[in-house]
């Protein structure tokens, strides 16, 4: 049985102590599901939700995520389109807003879940 790495395991959506059940049982812009999360692993049987709202905390990483891609976007408008109207942060960063949001929804909860989830690879907990 070959370990796979932990930060490909991350950029699947894996559960964090197997590696190889999905987080998610639906696709990121599957518009009307994307939200829904598994309850339980597919493959090890672990509980993902640790606690009645845990994934409450993840907002903290959406808007860590949210405010660094926002600061970055500023900058590569600033260094070379510079200069333009505010008009055109505005909508650069309003329709990353509406184009990332089920992805930024997803990696804060896999963020927060891998961070503060308590989950040990190849621990065999059920």
């Amino acid at each position: 049985m070959s370990k796979k790495p932990k930060a490909l395991a991350v950029l699947q959506g894996r559960c964090p102590q197997c590696r190889k059940g999905k987080l998610f049982p639906f696709a990121a812009y599957n518009l009307s599901k994307f939200t829904k999360i598994n309850d339980t692993c597919s493959s090890c049987g672990v509980k993902f939700e640790r606690e009645p709202r845990f994934f409450d905390g993840a907002m903290y990483i959406s808007y860590a995520l949210s405010v660094g891609l926002f600061l970055v976007s500023a900058f590569i408008i600033y260094m070379f389109f510079h200069p333009v109207s505010e008009n055109v942060y505005m909508v650069a960063i309003i329709s990353e807003v509406v184009l990332l949001y089920p992805l930024m929804f997803r990696y804060s909860r896999i963020f927060y879940l891998y961070i503060f989830g308590g989950l040990k690879y190849g621990e065999n907990k059920k």
